[in-house]
């Protein structure tokens, strides 16, 4: 009975032991961590505007729409031409001629209108204060529809990485406050993860008509900036 009991007291000390042991190598092995997220953000001046037109023309048979839509076309590329830069372009993006049918109420039938020719033509430009002016000589060109306008910039790249330093930076203020209020030091990165927010560019749009008045101001054309955002996240070792 003592011989029994004797070796049930070896066996519980020898589990109490080893599962100690585990506990303190787990100790020895882990390692004290702090995660911090941080943000930048740097406003880019947009240094070149995309202007999206398209001249339409509408006749009674497909042959006048597409000679009427040429036409026209080609004064307001002329149009455009003389307002642009030497890095400036200018393409044509689309062309479509189609039939137009419009329902008549009194009728209740579809009446064929004649065929319409759309002709859209893609600006580049990269001196911002000259959209104005090319808005209104396509406009005295006969264009009569301005799809969109739109800013970016050509230094994505460098504003990213001045977003993305002002993260950095950012992370490590906030890991070394956190750190000081808790009494603990850091010693190194163990991990950083970066991300981006791609510049979205800004867009303007403008409703346009033909027959706006001859004496009218010329367009005032205001680009916003464009933000750059980066994040960060940076685990640090502290100890």
């Amino acid at each position: 009975m003592v011989i029994r009991s004797a070796f049930l007291f070896v066996c519980l000390l020898l589990v109490t032991t080893a599962g100690y042991d585990s506990h303190a190598q787990d100790s020895q092995n882990g390692k004290r961590t702090l995660s911090v997220t941080g943000n930048g953000k740097a406003d880019a001046a947009p240094d070149v505007a995309y202007l999206t037109l398209s001249v339409e023309t509408l006749a009674k048979n497909a042959s006048q729409a597409v000679k009427d839509n040429a036409e026209t076309t080609n004064k307001v590329i002329q149009a455009i031409k003389s307002k642009l830069g030497k890095n400036d372009k200018v393409s044509t993006a689309g062309y479509s001629l189609t039939p137009v049918h419009e329902y008549n109420n009194q009728t209740n039938k579809t009446d064929f209108k004649g065929y319409r020719a759309s002709n859209r033509i893609i600006v580049e430009a990269h001196n911002l204060k000259e959209i104005g002016n090319i808005i209104d000589a396509t406009a005295d060109a006969g264009l009569n529809n301005i799809e969109s306008l739109s800013f970016d910039t050509t230094k994505r790249d460098d504003f990213r990485r001045e977003a993305l330093t002002r993260a950095v930076n950012d992370a490590k203020t906030t890991a070394e406050t956190l750190a000081k209020a808790a009494g603990v030091k850091i010693t190194r990165i163990l991990q950083l993860s970066p991300s981006f927010d791609y510049p979205v560019p800004v867009y303007r749009d403008y409703a346009f008509a033909k027959e706006a008045a001859p004496a009218a101001p010329p367009t005032p054309i205001e680009p916003g900036d464009i933000s750059v955002s980066a994040s960060v996240n940076i685990v640090f070792e502290i100890e």
